[in-house]
């Protein structure tokens, strides 16, 4: 057994990367997933409970928060981040889940697999574009992260230490990204040594119940290995949080990894991670603001994988360049109106994805603003099909 706190005693000595926690933990066993998940894990209350709290959502009966769930600074706090995410939801989540309805299935989607490169906590959209997943990967560079024992919370301080989380969650409410250096900066010496605290506050917040939380790295061969504790530092092999977890109204078990790892030279040295991904089968794949990372030559072998393997892409123009999908043949179907990017992206600007979009009847409306130029400037996204 392992402790499912951080082991530490004050909240002000975190800062970003994050680190998954788990309860009855072996350093040694090793598993392939299935699609599917099928055998039940064992539910370890400790981080629903800690989900509610950082949401600002009254915990069940029991919760080791109650007490400071009582306190004016959390009561206050509760007020704030209920706003925030109803009003993010209903100006970014919901023309999301519009689109959805529209244009990629709605229920009847099939997505059992969908993969998120480059996506930080980003649990938000993910969902939204796909609300059908068994099993959910992200990865990004910060580091997975722990919770703290309730007992760590000064509750004379309480107002200061949850402003971390307020703070570091409102590029995403509002812009519908996070930006790495910026929530690094607010959440430094607040709740949080990486993303597990924000990924469960929004599981939470979008209507699901966690049922446990592992850490999880993967072996030279590509399989899954639980871990006691989460790296400090970036070794030699991914590190990351395994979150099982069940919709509102729902009881089968989904499952949402988290790994940390550099998707661009890392996975010349780590290409286990890409072996690790084989068993789930073809994902339906999200790319947005992504620095147009896949544009260069560094990032060719997750490229390569994204193409080889997705059934579908949605993305925007920072994912996967527009003239590599007209070579390859690919369905494409665009929608909104393709502006220029901002700096220091200029440069990144295609004139085959300009012309593509200027052609008459070629576009559909999109409804909804995301990306870089969110409230600023017209937004677009690309949906690309297997030929």
């Amino acid at each position: 057994m392992i402790s499912c706190w951080g082991g530490r005693t004050s909240a002000r000595s975190f800062f970003l990367p994050i680190l998954v926690v788990a309860s009855t933990i072996s350093c040694t066993r090793t598993e392939r997933e299935p699609t599917l998940v099928k055998a039940a894990i064992p539910e370890n209350r400790t981080f629903n409970d800690a989900a509610r709290f950082l949401a600002g959502m009254p915990g069940p009966p029991g919760s080791a928060y109650s007490e400071l769930e009582k306190t004016p600074a959390w009561q206050k706090y509760s007020v704030e981040m209920s706003a925030a995410f109803e009003s993010a939801d209903s100006k970014r989540m919901q023309p999301v889940r519009d689109f959805q309805r529209r244009e990629l299935g709605g229920a009847d989607a099939k997505n059992s697999f969908v993969f998120y490169p480059f996506s930080g906590p980003d649990v938000v959209y993910i969902q939204a574009f796909y609300p059908n997943g068994s099993v959910y990967v992200l990865a990004g560079l910060e580091r997975p992260g722990t919770i703290l024992d309730p007992t760590a919370y000064e509750a004379a301080g309480l107002d200061a230490q949850l402003d971390g989380i307020r703070r570091g969650s409102a590029s995403l409410f509002h812009r519908s990204f996070f930006m790495t250096a910026e929530m690094s900066s607010q959440l430094s010496g607040q709740l949080v040594d990486g993303v597990l605290p924000v990924i469960l506050m929004l599981l939470a917040r979008t209507g699901n119940t966690i049922e446990n939380v592992r850490n999880v790295g993967i072996d030279h061969v590509g399989k899954r290995i639980e871990l006691e504790k989460a790296q400090a530092k970036r070794g030699e092999q991914p590190d990351g949080l395994e979150v099982i977890y069940h919709k509102e109204g729902e009881r089968k078990q989904r499952k949402m990894y988290y790994f940390r790892l550099d998707l661009g030279a890392g996975l010349e040295t780590t290409p286990s991670f890409l072996t690790f991904l084989e068993p789930f089968g073809k994902p339906d794949t999200l790319i947005k603001s992504a620095s147009f990372l896949l544009h260069r030559g560094t990032f060719a072998k997750l490229r390569d994988y994204i193409l080889a393997n997705s059934s579908r892409i949605v993305q925007d123009d920072t994912g996967i360049r527009f003239g590599v999908y007209k070579e390859q043949g690919w369905k494409l179907r665009l929608f909104g109106r393709y502006t220029r990017p901002d700096q220091p992206f200029e440069s990144r600007y295609q004139d085959d994805m300009r012309d593509a979009f200027e052609t008459l009847g070629r576009v559909k409306p999109l409804g909804l603003s995301m990306g870089y130029g969110a409230g600023r400037r017209a937004s677009h996204l690309i949906v690309a099909e297997r030929p």
